[in-house]
């Protein structure tokens, strides 16, 4: 007599196991839609976050050349201004890393550039709220530099700046880089001399911009 009861309650079973298997069945495709949904949501979330991103790189953060003098060694101070144009918006800079080279013939010749004491240092970074000024200094002992300018250096100027909305950023950086392009008068230059040559009506500029190039 146990036995034919055992059965009887297996069958009372199966209906509840089939309807669990169903159910789970059915759930599976439900919820591979709502996590790849979810993925999808990610992703161009990332999408926008990178593209607010870059517009602050390239529109919002300004950087160019402020000055360059002489020093007591006759080497070059370099002072790059950079500035964030709308300061509503929030972000930071990594203090960049820049390169000096000066044309030789058809080729760019990288001089020496160190950091003088400064209160934004290399590697540093600032929320930038306001315009601020980095120097560099740069050597330049080449003789036989190309003259686009009669009697001036032909120099290029890279400026590597990392940008982030975050400063300990754990997602997206943008690297911009500029390049300043500038005629460069030498130390020992005469100034009748260039003045002469480049039929300069005044005082002899230490050095003249130029657009990218």
């Amino acid at each position: 007599m146990s036995r034919p009861a055992v059965r009887m309650r297996g069958r009372r079973r199966w209906p509840w196991l089939l309807a669990a298997a169903l159910l789970l069945g059915a759930g599976l495709p439900l919820a591979d839609h709502f996590a790849g949904r979810y993925q999808a949501q990610l992703i161009e979330a990332r999408k926008e976050a990178r593209a607010r991103l870059e517009k602050m790189g390239w529109y919002y953060l300004r950087a160019d050349i402020a000055d360059v003098r002489y020093t007591e060694d006759g080497r070059y101070r370099l002072s790059v201004w950079m500035e964030n144009v709308f300061p509503e918006h929030d972000f930071f800079v990594m203090m960049p890393a820049m390169r000096v080279f000066v044309q030789v013939g058809p080729q760019w010749r990288e001089v020496p550039v160190s950091e003088p004491p400064q209160r934004y240092a290399e590697g540093s970074v600032v929320n930038l709220k306001e315009k601020i000024v980095i120097e560099r200094v740069f050597e330049v002992s080449l003789k036989d530099y190309f003259e686009l300018l009669p009697g001036y250096m032909h120099v290029l100027i890279n400026n590597v700046m990392f940008l982030s909305d975050d400063a300990e950023p754990k997602h997206d950086i943008v690297e911009r880089s500029d390049n300043y392009y500038l005629h460069l008068r030498p130390a020992n230059a005469n100034d009748d001399d260039l003045r002469r040559r480049n039929n300069f009506p005044g005082e002899v500029p230490l050095f003249v911009t130029m657009p990218p190039h």
